[in-house]
């Protein structure tokens, strides 16, 4: 999350902690309290795939089902799931997509 909650990720930064913004749901824009990232010592790291191209986002992810994928199917990793819904129930997914109150992802099912 970004843009209002910017300075709350901060603050709920451990020193030396790290940040890794993958998503702007929170909106591209807000105040940075330069005094707590810079007192707290904490990396601030922005990725995005929507600079590279097919090719590099194809090299990513054959990475990632070399690194971690394993543990991701033995579920030594599992990935947040907050909602499973029905692909017939696509509208209420997107409703509650939307709403922004949600804590990992949404999934829709068939």
């Amino acid at each position: 999350m970004s843009g209002k909650v910017a300075n709350q990720n901060l603050a709920a930064t451990k020193v030396k902690g790290r940040i890794v913004n993958v998503g702007r749901l929170g909106g591209t824009r807000a105040e940075f309290n330069f005094d707590l990232h810079a007192a707290r010592r904490i990396r601030y790291i922005g990725v995005t795939f929507r600079t590279r191209t097919i090719e590099k986002i194809r090299d990513i992810f054959d990475e990632v089902r070399k690194d971690i994928w394993g543990a991701v199917e033995s579920r030594k990793q599992q990935l947040p799931i907050d909602k499973v819904h029905k692909f017939d129930e696509i509208g209420t997914a997107f409703e509650h997509m939307e709403a922004n109150k949600y804590l990992g992802k949404i999934v829709v099912t068939l």
